[in-house]
């Protein structure tokens, strides 16, 4: 069983890996007549199920974005898609650095314990 801190950071990974899922999926269907884009939102039930104590428990919701709709009938935004990925890669690498950090510092913990 791993601590809330770990669970948080594993949690906030898979909903980033569902959004970036979803982007990709948003990205190839760029030029599909009548295509709506969707976003993957999980930030709001993390908080909630940190507060409960259970992240493991977070589950990413797919809706869809809130975009303008082309003359198509398709709602991608190319330059939405790529900043938010971008914006993710970022969150992502944050959970990674703390991840990084709680496991170092257990290994400190363990080697002092010798």
């Amino acid at each position: 069983m791993w601590d809330i801190t770990t669970s948080g950071v594993t949690a906030a990974l898979n909903g980033l890996a569902a959004r970036q899922d979803v982007r990709a999926h948003n990205v190839a269907n760029a030029e599909t007549p009548g295509f709506r884009a969707q976003h993957v939102q999980f930030e709001d039930s993390l908080r909630d199920a940190i507060r409960r104590g259970t992240p493991e428990r977070t589950q990413p919701a797919v809706v869809d974005a809130p975009t303008i709709v082309d003359i198509n009938g398709n709602s991608v935004d190319l330059e939405t898609e790529m900043v938010g990925n971008m914006k993710d890669g970022l969150h992502a690498n944050a959970m990674v650095e703390a991840f990084n950090f709680k496991t170092g510092n257990l290994r400190m913990a363990i080697r002092g314990m010798r």
